[in-house]
């Protein structure tokens, strides 16, 4: 018979760690992600249709550069908070 016996302490200290850090500035990643996604569909718009006028690219442009700087944003803090909160496992 295999049978998987239970995750030990250890195990879920570290799983319940790293879902910590995966979850923090979520709301701000996605957030981030949807002004790329929304950048990018304006550029595209803005090459594509030539009636679009010009301040079309330069509002794309600024959406995908405050986009990133909040991308950014997250993976600084993310890491800041793991170099102050080690996971550190108890025995």
């Amino acid at each position: 018979m295999d049978q998987q016996s239970p995750p030990d302490a250890e195990h879920a200290g570290r799983v319940a760690w790293i879902t910590h850090v995966k979850r923090l500035h979520r709301n701000k990643r996605m957030l981030g992600f949807a002004g790329i996604v929304l950048g990018a569909a304006m550029l595209v718009w803005w090459k594509l249709d030539p009636t679009v006028p010009n301040w079309a690219m330069l509002a794309s442009l600024g959406v995908l550069a405050a986009s990133w700087v909040v991308f950014i944003y997250v993976i600084v803090a993310r890491w800041q908070w793991v170099k102050a909160n080690p996971y550190i496992a108890h025995k």
